[in-house]
């Protein structure tokens, strides 16, 4: 169950600044750390770490930390692209309800200064005994 949950988290990373774009990232957990509720559910927190790219030729690195409760992902994230650029997202996402979230830009610095986006992601792969995913986005400004 904790690596199920942990494959839940990828939330990430949008590295892009113009709309309808497309997103790729690859990632790996670290400080995984879990207890159990008092209801027998987990409680997961994590830290991510990204390499993203975008349909529009950006390149990011990213680091998340995200808690998990009940099969609940919430996380916050920042990117910082090849110029030096760094965005600050949100990752959310429901694992009991599948493989597909929601990464949202809240904004940034450069070229993310005031500039929102909503990604919908999908995590493509993941393997727990590594501790590495790869998953894609498609996203709006």
């Amino acid at each position: 169950m904790r690596i199920f949950i942990v494959f839940m988290i990828t939330l990430f990373f949008s590295a892009a600044v113009h709309a309808d774009y497309t997103m790729k990232n690859v990632y790996r957990f670290d400080n995984v750390d879990m207890i159990k509720n008092l209801d027998d559910s987990n409680i997961l927190n994590l830290t991510v770490h990204g390499v993203a790219e975008d349909s529009n030729g950006n390149k990011s690195v990213s680091k998340c930390l995200i808690h998990v409760i009940n099969g609940v992902i919430n996380g916050n994230c920042e990117g910082k692209d090849q110029d030096g650029d760094i965005e600050y997202t949100i990752v959310q996402r429901d694992i009991n309800k599948g493989n597909v979230g929601v990464l949202t830009r809240l904004g940034g610095t450069g070229k993310y200064a005031n500039k929102k986006s909503t990604c919908e992601y999908t995590v493509q792969l993941t393997d727990f005994k590594v501790g590495v995913g790869y998953l894609t986005a498609t996203c709006e400004e």
